[in-house]
């Protein structure tokens, strides 16, 4: 479950990026308690990735303490996206109490100016990670058909990053490509990373401000420049949609098969109503990117395609490059992001859902009564929590063995009878 979340909310963007928010990071369980060492030392920098660690398996206390270290750091916009998130998403616990005090003093500071730097620079980045022009389009080879791996549920592919060889995650759920300094810290110079613009990234701790680089990308055939997003966590490097989206895709239990799609022009996107391929202005929202910066959100429900007649075939919308899809669960249209680099066998959502979609618990943990896409029906779907989310999440698990074709053309996921 480690990459699932980065890119969800971009960055917010997620994960650029929910960087793929609910992985399960391994870690340790004195994490909370090592930071605490630390943060009563005073070294508030040092206790910051145990303190992330903690706060990624949904310790309120620990994201707390995460934000007071910012604070004495005097990153105060970030201290603050941190007193926020706890405030949304752990309603009635100390902390949220703590943190609704806080924010009463500095409510200037909490709603920020009207255009930040981070937001005009998101507003570039997302103009760049939709556009290409059709000299670029002519360039990319015609089909490429790319062996993959399973590995604790996800789709590990090898890709060459720089020059440098890696096993990386096919992330549907990423609109851009995104990378782990601690896995790779040779990548770029360090030049390069402070001269790189930063923006906010939503986490299921709360916000990371993570770095914006450009860098040559190969996977198989395919080669070409994108924009990557640079996190200090371990275990999150994707390959994502700013990679892939020209390209339709099969994926059975072996290879992910691309063959070129049709040039778009960037002026429209593919947001297709159904099966007719029609295209229409797209305002990229932030509700169900995990590249969207959640600082800039207004966490409206992203809207979900018409259902087509054949039960084969699934419709999307776009959310910026993510892919919006509808999933019945207990009988109740929820809008859910196709990612995947989701990797638990079931539902991922956040905790708020529990009540209006009728999830119900036993000793074994939460699951769904039922839960439909298109020709797929699963009964007692287990559910996963990540707080960071605004919408569901299902990954390649949730569909079994059953292949599938991914078209933007027609915004159809369709799988085979």
């Amino acid at each position: 479950m480690r990459i699932f979340h980065f890119y969800r909310n971009f960055l917010t963007v997620a994960s650029v990026w929910m960087l793929s928010a609910t992985f399960a990071f391994s870690q340790s369980p004195d994490d909370f308690q090592h930071g605490m060492a630390i943060y009563e030392q005073k070294n508030y920098e040092a206790a910051i990735p145990y303190f992330t660690s903690a706060a990624q398996k949904g310790n309120v206390r620990a994201t707390y303490f995460l934000g007071l270290c910012h604070q004495h750091m005097k990153h105060d916009a970030k201290a603050i996206e941190l007193f926020r998130h706890i405030s949304k998403n752990f309603k009635g616990s100390a902390e949220a109490t703590m943190c609704d005090s806080y924010l009463k003093r500095v409510p200037q500071q909490a709603e920020g100016p009207a255009k930040t730097t981070a937001q005009v620079t998101l507003d570039a980045v997302k103009k760049q990670v939709d556009q290409i022009s059709e000299a670029k389009w002519k360039a990319l080879p015609q089909t490429a058909r790319i062996p993959f791996q399973m590995k604790n549920g996800h789709m590990y592919v090898q890709a060459k990053v720089q020059g440098q060889y890696m096993n990386i995650v096919f992330d549907t759920g990423a609109s851009m490509c995104g990378i782990s300094l601690p896995d790779y810290p040779n990548l770029f110079s360090s030049a390069e990373i402070a001269k790189a613009p930063s923006i906010p990234v939503g986490r299921p701790h709360g916000v990371e401000l993570m770095k914006l680089v450009n860098g040559e990308v190969s996977v198989d055939r395919v080669t070409r420049n994108c924009t990557i997003m640079l996190a200090r966590e371990p275990g999150i490097s994707v390959i994502g949609q700013n990679f892939f989206k020209e390209y339709t895709y099969e994926i059975d239990g072996f290879y992910i098969r691309m063959t070129k799609a049709p040039y778009v022009s960037p002026l429209v996107a593919t947001e297709s109503g159904g099966a007719s391929g029609a295209v229409k202005t797209n305002v990229v929202s932030a509700g169900a990117d995990k590249v969207l910066a959640r600082n800039q959100q207004k966490s409206q429900t992203p809207t979900v395609a018409k259902k087509p007649t054949d039960k084969y075939s699934v419709p999307f919308v776009r959310s910026g490059n993510c892919m919006i899809v509808e999933v019945l669960v207990n009988g109740k249209p929820t809008p859910t992001t196709f990612d995947t680099g989701c990797a638990p066998d079931g539902l991922v959502m956040p905790m708020s859902f529990v009540s209006k979609l009728g999830i119900v618990s036993n000793s074994d943990g939460y699951y769904a009564e039922r839960a439909e896409i298109g020709p797929i029906i699963r009964k007692f779907a287990k559910v996963h929590f990540a707080n960071g989310l605004d919408c569901l999440l299902i990954g390649p698990k949730f569909f079994g063995d059953r292949p599938y074709v991914v078209d933007p053309v027609n915004n159809l996921i369709k799988f085979q009878y």
